[in-house]
């Protein structure tokens, strides 16, 4: 009788594994369906938004390419600068491709439902940023970019009253991560270096070395830091620049309240699959994805029912 109990107890046990093997394996389709499909929408979006561009659609485009005209005239040493940022106004600039290497960048295989909501969350953060008004609201920092590099000749747009002088002195692309990234050097200052060919922005007055201090510590107005960023940047970028206001506390740059509540909870949230049982584990996961439930309501319910793989 105890041995056959024994062999119930392991074919209960077995089958019971079994269950839920299956359940877990049916769940990680389900999230790789979903991401697939998403994966697919944001493809389509981005491809709609380089047509937009190709054919000229894009008012601050336009913008772009005058002024880049206006400034090659106006300073000819600075053909190249203005060569270089006219391109922002097409599929081969920065503004543009960085969002195609976010979206190559998605891990579509997810070993975890934590990495598999990371993942959706970042394909709707690139379908807001693809969104042909927002992408034209975020071009107009190369617009102001250009004009800062005028003299006052060309204006800045969209920018309000009280900060469009300083907009007219500053280069708009600090701190967008598509352009550069802040680094340490060895005395542990964080200073602004940029991406590739637009470090040719280190050889033009006033566009050389940004320390992050006093950077931060002055009205610097960009389209990409006062919305954008809370808007469509990703967590890798939101978490780094807190972690900078947090050692230079600028009074220009205090991270918002989302910010900082976004922050947290990716700082807690369990990589292990699954996640963790306990309550803290779980409110920390959930704050996550309603910290910016006044923004991005409805694609952070998304992201809710898909870690419920609803």
């Amino acid at each position: 009788m105890k041995q056959h109990n024994v062999e119930i107890f392991h074919r209960v046990t077995g089958l019971w594994l079994l269950i839920t093997l299956l359940l877990l394996t049916g769940c990680s389709n389900r999230f790789e369906e979903q991401l697939r499909e998403t994966h697919k929408a944001v493809s389509s979006s981005l491809s709609d938004l380089k047509n937009q561009l190709d054919e000229g659609q894009l008012t601050n485009a336009l913008l772009i390419n005058k002024y880049a005209t206006a400034l090659r005239q106006q300073k000819p040493d600075y053909v190249d600068i203005s060569t270089l940022l006219k391109k922002e106004g097409t599929p081969e600039g920065k503004a543009y491709t960085a969002l195609t290497t976010r979206l190559a960048a998605v891990n579509l295989d997810p070993t975890s439902s934590e990495a598999a909501a990371a993942s959706l969350q970042e394909l709707q953060l690139i379908q807001v940023a693809a969104d042909p008004l927002e992408f034209n609201n975020s071009l107009a920092d190369v617009v102001n970019t250009l004009a800062s590099l005028s003299d006052g000749q060309l204006a800045v747009i969209n920018v309000p009253a009280s900060q469009r002088a300083s907009a007219q002195q500053n280069n708009a692309l600090v701190g967008n991560p598509a352009y550069g990234n802040w680094q340490q050097n060895s005395s542990g200052q964080s200073f602004w270096a940029w991406y590739g060919m637009y470090s040719m922005f280190s050889n033009v007055m006033g566009m050389n070395r940004y320390n992050y201090g006093s950077w931060s510590s002055r009205p610097h107005y960009s389209y990409y830091g006062n919305y954008g960023r809370n808007r469509w940047g990703s967590g890798a970028d939101v978490n780094k620049n807190y972690g900078l206001s947090q050692r230079y506390p600028g009074k220009y740059n205090k991270p918002s309240a989302a910010t900082r509540s976004r922050y947290a909870a990716t700082s807690s949230r369990s990589s292990s699959y699954g996640g963790s049982s306990s309550k803290s584990s779980s409110k920390s996961s959930s704050s996550r994805y309603s910290s910016y439930s006044s923004s991005r309501s409805s694609s952070y319910s998304n992201s809710r029912s898909f870690r419920s793989g609803k």
